[in-house]
């Protein structure tokens, strides 16, 4: 049975104010052995286990609330750090299931069964696989879920097998060799040197609703939580400020709360493990749907090209960013360079369709100038949307955020096709339409919300609808339409209902 996602679903943690420098093993036993024994490695069903940040912050939450666990703010946070640190993921084991932790609404997973139906029905698979337990641990697993969701044997995809049974032979036995507790991959990253993470950081990622942005952000401090301090740059040459906190765990697990220009975000990053590169998912903390991927190079570390913003520009006299670090003497095959804080900045004067090529000591990078384009793609192709509000206590709506992105025919002269040339993001005009025959006669497009004209789409209040047929609630399927320079794409929007209960790594 294989458990890495064929494709990739849907992530949150702790606040990082105020987290206390990390606990030693004593200090911690101070705080759990009224429940958990002692043993030769540490306390009883924890020292079985190693976790992410935000799985090891969702048991000591369910401590509190199942078991009455009483923990003061600031311990809890320094027990999440010390136990990530000391039992967590190494970078290669947590990678694949990033997206999850980075709370990505477009990514879809798919497992092979009997696991997909097992157990990434009720949650991610990427969140059964974000840990790492002994054998005894994962049938303890099995038992857990039956004490705590006792139904999960009645519900459908549970009720037409003899679920309890598999997961104990099948289920526990394959985790406990595919997620072992010790593994080579953790016993060499305890080992490896971590760098300190200190410094500056040329970034680059979009604002949703703003724009592509790049900028620099500047890490201070010795332990958790740090300080982080910067500004964004729009393609325009607006600048948001940025600043907050920020942890690291298991020595490249960065989770920061920034105020970027007035908007609160939350970054999830991953650290290179030679601590010269970030990469993760930054998002509007109000509402994770709102975000985009997050790329970064240490300033000094040799030169990298990171992009460029914008990523695409129409023919003509132009000003493009080139992100990233080590950029003095970018040679251009087009334009004017010139080094500066972000990288370089390249003054264009391209004409028709193009490609501006560029280098410098050994990194290289690109840009596209057009007139026109050969097709248009729809960034993400399949999203959901979740309808919200309505009332004090449900959540709010869950918007979906759409690019589109334009591009040539390759040597093929075929659109669609594998040799198709990304050119990068193009201004669009935005509409939405019903996606078949039923979502027409529910009047999809008029009750399910508004597409704005900045790609995002918002959805309706939620609950029953008396305008609509059974006073159904304001869900719909919907198709997504862009048009730029006489090309059309469509994507595929679900809206659906509320989610009620959204843990950290759904």
């Amino acid at each position: 049975m294989q458990l890495r996602p064929r494709g990739l679903t849907a992530a949150l943690l702790v606040s990082v104010a105020g987290a206390a420098p990390a606990l030693a093993s004593e200090e911690l036993q101070n705080i759990c052995s009224s429940c958990h024994t002692a043993e030769e490695n540490g306390l009883s069903r924890i020292s079985g286990q190693r976790k992410s940040p935000e799985g090891w912050m969702m048991t000591i939450v369910r401590m509190q609330q199942s078991h009455g666990l009483e923990i003061s703010a600031e311990d809890r946070r320094a027990i999440v750090q010390h136990l990530a640190d000391t039992q967590g993921l190494a970078p290669s084991e947590a990678a694949p299931f990033r997206y999850a932790l980075e709370k990505d609404p477009n990514a879809q997973e798919s497992f092979d069964e009997p696991f997909a139906s097992m157990c990434s029905r009720c949650h991610t698979g990427a969140r059964g696989l974000l840990q790492n337990r002994t054998a005894e641990e994962w049938e303890l697993h099995m038992d857990f879920h039956v004490g705590h969701f006792p139904t999960i044997e009645y519900q459908a995809l549970g009720r037409d097998r003899e679920w309890y049974k598999i997961a104990r032979t099948e289920i526990a036995g394959f985790l406990a060799e595919q997620n072992p507790l010790e593994t080579a991959a953790w016993t060499d990253w305890q080992a490896a040197e971590k760098q300190p993470v200190a410094g500056n950081w040329v970034v680059m990622t979009d604002l949703p609703g703003i724009g592509e942005a790049y900028g620099k952000l500047t890490v201070t401090g010795d332990a958790s939580p740090y300080q982080v301090s910067g500004e964004f740059v729009t393609a325009d040459g607006t600048v948001h400020p940025a600043s907050g906190q920020m942890n690291l765990y298991t020595g490249y697990e960065w989770r920061a709360n920034l105020d970027i220009g007035g908007t609160p975000y939350r970054q999830v990053l991953a650290l290179s493990e030679d601590g010269n590169s970030l990469q993760g998912r930054q998002f509007d903390r109000g509402n994770d749907a709102l975000g985009a991927p997050l790329s970064g190079v240490r300033e000094g570390a040799g030169s990298v090209i990171l992009g460029t913003v914008p990523s695409a520009v129409p023919a003509g006299e132009a000003q493009v960013q080139v992100v990233g670090t080590g950029l003095d003497g970018l040679d251009a095959s087009a334009g004017e360079a010139t080094a500066n804080t972000f990288g370089a900045a390249l003054s264009l004067a391209a004409e028709g369709n193009g490609v501006v090529t560029f280098s410098a000591g050994g990194a290289e990078g690109q840009i596209a100038h057009y007139t026109s384009v050969d097709s248009l793609r729809v960034e993400p192709e399949f999203t959901i949307a979740r309808v919200g509000g309505g009332s004090d206590e449900g959540p709010a709506a869950v918007p979906a955020y759409f690019n589109a992105v334009g591009m040539w025919n390759g040597s093929d002269g075929e659109a669609g096709t594998e040799d198709d040339v990304r050119i990068g993001r193009v201004e669009a005009q935005w509409t939405v339409a019903n996606a078949h025959e039923h979502a027409a006669h529910m009047k999809d497009t008029e009750f399910s919300g508004v597409m704005q004209a900045n790609g995002i789409f918002l959805p309706a209040i939620a609950g029953p609808n008396p305008d609509r047929p059974f006073s159904a609630n304001n869900a719909g399927e919907l198709t997504v339409q862009a048009e730029a320079m006489g090309q059309q794409a469509e994507a595929m929007l679900i809206v659906t209902v509320q989610r009620f209960i959204d843990p950290p790594i759904r």
